[in-house]
């Protein structure tokens, strides 16, 4: 977005004015919504110089050039955005499914109890405060939903997305200017941490905004899409880390530091890693989306001083023109009417006898398929990207589909989606590129089997018993969770 008006200013303010406007509201449904702030494309310098306070050992400093722009949520997902999600997809967390629950605050310390899961993290929440205790899975479900309901393809951020977007262009130690731990550690409205948050998580929107409008840093680590390893040496362009095995096991990046870890995890280059698995109370998520543009939702009327659509008045009647003439004209019309609608009544009963008596017996005897439906199968179109598909299919939107694809690590994974397509069709986001995928009409296999069902005066088969990982939307085949999820 380019204005004449930038010239002469500050790339780095340039950019935060220039897309201060392009912020966007996106309807969850059942009065919850979510906002989303534009991140225009440029460079910046990710990780620390060696000089600075509270630095970590990984955080080596790189030139990075993000070249599209994207949206990011204005704070991470609250706890009336992830209800909202539950109640909609009947989704059950990892803590819930799982037989050891999640790191919760018992008082004293983060311990792993059943107990613990988004609905009880040990504290008291708001609608508004960050959800908590969700693994990477969970994070990815909720973007999944979010993307079939906005027709954006709704991510995780990736880790230098969530730094460029917490900088606001600035290259200090926190994205407002602050340099040094004892001025951050006096200010009220920069970061929730250990020291000021009273072991508990607060509403997204009891911090300052940076430059750019977001509301980031402290308050829960949030979950990024790369793998955690060293930053590779060189410059990198738009750079996403999916090897997982470069440290000392595979870990998802964190970052943003949290009510839990110390004043100097809030800076904008300090780093986390977890088991994806983990589910921690002080770990939480946000959402970014590559950049579309998103219409605002405006009702139909009638525009300001202009007259809306209206039926043309009937011509008024004849000065001359009596009221007895026209009750002699309907009735002369009524006795057209009347025999007409003698014949046609005549006519169907007619053609309903026919066909009773051409009519097949509702159920075929055994062996003979004449009467299956011939109703043709639906066609699909699947049009393969780096992070998942785009679906085309001549099914009705609203229909719900079973869709398996499989991706490189042999995994293959299930999802039960409800069809509604875009301009561009329906979009899955998978993570990877997917190796294969197959659709299944979810009516049609149904319709089908209860058909055989009660051709063959057979019981439908017994549904397949439903996994400890499976919900509404998604079914992954079952991994055990880890005895031990580890912490960052």
């Amino acid at each position: 977005m380019q204005r004449s008006w930038l010239a002469g200013i500050p790339v780095w303010v340039a950019a935060g004015l220039a897309w201060a406007n392009e912020t966007r509201t996106l309807d969850l449904g059942g009065g919850v919504s979510m906002e989303v702030v534009r991140v225009e494309a440029g460079t910046f310098r990710q990780g620390s110089p060696a000089t600075e306070e509270g630095r970590g050992a990984d955080e080596a400093q790189r030139q990075v050039v993000l070249t599209k722009p994207f949206w990011i949520g204005r704070t991470s997902v609250t706890v009336a955005q992830w209800k909202r999600f539950v109640a909609e997809s009947n989704y059950r967390t990892e803590a819930e499914t799982g037989t050891s629950g999640g790191q919760g605050w018992d008082g004293k310390a983060l311990v792993q109890q059943k107990q613990y899961t988004w609905r009880n993290p040990g504290f008291g929440q708001s609608p508004d405060d960050p959800v908590c205790l969700v693994t990477f899975p969970d994070a990815e479900q909720f973007c999944q939903w979010l993307s079939r309901k906005t027709q954006l393809r709704v991510t995780l951020p990736t880790e230098s997305q969530w730094e460029y977007a917490c900088r606001a262009g600035s290259a200090a130690p926190w994205h407002d200017g602050t340099t040094t731990l004892a001025a951050a550690g006096v200010k009220t409205d920069l970061a929730w941490h250990k020291a000021n948050a009273n072991s508990s998580t607060h509403a997204t929107a009891s911090t300052a905004s940076n430059l750019w409008g977001i509301r980031i840093g402290g308050n829960v680590s949030e979950w990024c899409l790369d793998w955690y390893a060293p930053y590779p040496d060189g410059p990198a362009t738009d750079p996403l880390q999916t090897n997982s095995n470069l440290s000392d096991k595979p870990r998802r990046v964190l970052r943003g530091g949290s009510w839990a870890r110390d004043l100097k995890n809030t800076r904008s280059a300090a780093r986390f890693r977890s088991d994806p698995r983990s589910r921690i109370a002080d770990v939480g998520f946000r959402i970014a989306a590559p950049y579309e543009v998103i219409a605002e939702s405006t009702a139909p009327g009638p525009t300001p001083g202009k007259p809306g659509p209206t039926t043309p008045a009937a011509d008024p009647l004849p000065a001359t023109t009596s009221q007895s003439t026209h009750m002699v004209s309907i009735g002369g019309l009524a006795c057209l009417l009347i025999p007409l609608g003698i014949i046609a009544a005549i006519v169907v009963a007619i053609v309903k006898a026919a066909s009773r008596k051409s009519s097949p017996p509702p159920f075929p005897a055994p062996g003979n398929n004449d009467y299956l439906p011939r109703t043709p199968a639906p066609q699909h179109q699947v049009r393969m990207t780096e992070d998942g598909f785009w679906l085309q299919t001549d099914a009705n939107a609203g229909t719900p589909l079973d869709v398996t694809y499989r991706l490189a690590d042999g995994m293959e994974q299930r999802s039960r989606l409800t069809y509604q397509p875009g301009p561009e069709g329906h979009f899955v986001f998978t993570g990877r590129r997917p190796l294969s995928v197959s659709i299944v009409p979810v009516v049609a296999a149904a319709a089908a089997s209860a058909m055989a069902s009660r051709m063959f005066n057979q019981p439908p088969p017994m549904q397949r018993p439903e996994p400890v990982e499976q919900d509404n939307d998604t079914w992954t085949r079952p991994v055990p969770p880890p005895r031990n999820p580890a912490a960052y």
